[in-house]
């Protein structure tokens, strides 16, 4: 399940086929992409995925949601983990794939939707889940994950009515939703901005799908 080069975007698995988008937001984000690409790229991985990536499996597949340009994913992939990146963005991708190539490692992509997610059943080791939310997708990603496998979940908070509530989590919601899971770790905390530098309100979840 590896793909470093530009053409590997017509070669990914067959669980996630490529598609070509016209969703609002796939022209928000590749414009955003083709624009700072290359600079979002330059943050790091998330510190929670950074303390927790012990936990993943090098026999086992990961799917990161959202991948974005793709710095979660390449951190897992220089593991010596298989990684799938789906993500809306075709730029925010292939800028993923160019890194992948540059780092020597190998990451599947599709361009995915995931305000419309379907994954089949028990096809994934692991879901990465960070700075985004799509409250549709966490039926489809109990769906994906293989029992005993792991969701590692990071996003905003909502506390202030200037927040667009749908972006983001009410108080103790990830946790109530995945309640029936092994919690391995939950919190609700500040973190740093990668761009603004502000410190956000995020809650973030690792928890375990039970094996029955």
């Amino acid at each position: 399940m590896n793909a470093t080069d530009e053409s590997s975007s017509e070669n990914n698995n067959s669980l996630f086929p490529q598609i070509r988008c016209s969703h609002p937001d796939a022209v928000k984000w590749n414009g955003r992409y083709q624009s700072d690409g290359d600079y979002r790229q330059k943050g790091h991985p998330s510190y929670m995925l950074q303390e927790f990536v012990h936990l993943l499996s090098k026999n086992g597949v990961v799917l990161d949601a959202a991948a974005g340009v793709g710095v979660n994913a390449l951190f897992v992939a220089q593991q010596g983990v298989s990684v799938v990146a789906l993500d809306i963005s075709e730029v925010g991708l292939r800028l993923l794939r160019q890194r992948a190539a540059e780092l020597g490692v190998g990451v599947d992509t599709a361009v995915f939707d995931l305000t419309q997610p379907y994954f089949p059943p028990n096809c994934v080791d692991a879901i990465l889940n960070f700075r985004f939310l799509e409250r549709a997708a966490f039926a489809a990603y109990r769906q994906a994950l293989r029992p005993g496998g792991l969701l590692f979940f990071e996003t905003f908070v909502h506390l202030g009515e200037e927040e667009t509530a749908s972006y983001f989590l009410e108080p103790g919601e990830l946790h109530t939703a995945f309640a029936d899971f092994q919690i391995i770790h939950s919190a609700e905390t500040e973190v740093r901005g990668q761009r603004s530098g502000k410190m956000r309100h995020v809650a973030q979840l690792i928890a375990r799908k039970p094996e029955i």
